[in-house]
């Protein structure tokens, strides 16, 4: 019995195109893209930075504003933790965040709760979608971060991004967003969107596992306390070697992506109306 494998919200398979792009980067160009001083290191480094100006083609943003990380869950947890703490004595220490969250947001409030910050989880309406009047109305004098993902990875909902943004930027809050689940499916315009920090996931956008990205706007400028401290890798948000090949392989995703997501998303479409028109 052939398997057939629908699970493309948990990850989806590595595109032939960004393995063949990734394996070089394994074996001979092997290079630490931070060392400066030999052609291995500035080939290393070249590389990394021609995936990181993918990234953000992706996604409508400049490259400095994009962050690399293990992940998607990494990105939340340094946006919510490193905005949390770097802001708590000028802007308070209140986080709003939605019910139907991923974990790797829930869980990361939870432990900001246990570190003294104070938090608003917000239900949604029988659509999914978050009440916007409830949202303005949960934001307080010390709110410091609102957290609310694009496409939920379970029901599909797509929130409105751009007005609860909007919200956010008119009270002087800063806005996360999780968007794992939005890459490669829908349009992302950060040079246009009223958001501050968006994470990134490599694996949902036929890349490798284990990197991601955080989108960290520079204008108006948004401060992070780093949570991982070393070398002072990527810009001091991050520090820790950088994989060559695993960003190799997450900004050949996501050129990919730009280029096809129009025809991709119509052959998407085709297929969820035959497998639906099946089902009738």
């Amino acid at each position: 019995m052939k398997t057939l494998y629908f699970d493309y919200s948990a990850t989806t398979p590595v595109d032939p195109r960004v393995a063949a792009k990734m394996i070089p980067y394994l074996t001979e160009e092997f290079g630490n893209p931070a060392s400066r001083s030999h052609p291995y290191g500035w080939t290393a480094d070249k590389a990394v930075e021609e995936a990181r100006a993918n990234v953000a083609a992706l996604v409508g943003a400049d490259p400095k504003e994009i962050v690399f990380t293990s992940g998607a869950t990494e990105s939340n947890n340094l946006a919510i933790k490193g905005a949390g703490h770097f802001y708590a004595g000028t802007k308070g220490k209140h986080i709003i965040t939605v019910r139907t969250e991923h974990k790797a947001v829930l869980d990361t409030v939870r432990e900001m709760e246990r570190q003294g910050f104070e938090a608003t989880y917000l239900g949604v309406k029988e659509n999914g979608l978050l009440d916007l009047d409830v949202l303005r109305a949960a934001i307080r004098p010390d709110t410091v971060l609102v957290s609310v993902m694009a496409v939920n990875n379970e029901i599909g909902v797509i929130q409105d991004i751009e007005a609860i943004g909007r919200i956010c930027r008119e009270k002087g809050v800063i806005f996360h967003v999780d968007a794992a689940q939005a890459t490669g499916k829908m349009p992302i315009d950060l040079a246009r969107l009223p958001v501050d920090l968006m994470s990134f996931s490599a694996h949902k956008t036929y890349g490798p596992k284990g990197i991601g990205a955080l989108y960290v706007r520079r204008k108006p400028r948004v401060r992070l306390e780093a949570q991982m401290h070393g070398g002072g890798h990527e810009r001091g948000m991050r520090s820790g070697t950088l994989a060559t090949h695993q960003i190799v392989g997450m900004g050949e995703a996501f050129r990919i992506a730009r280029e096809e997501m129009a025809t991709e998303n119509e052959r998407i479409r085709m297929l969820r109306d035959r497998l639906y028109n099946g089902l009738k």
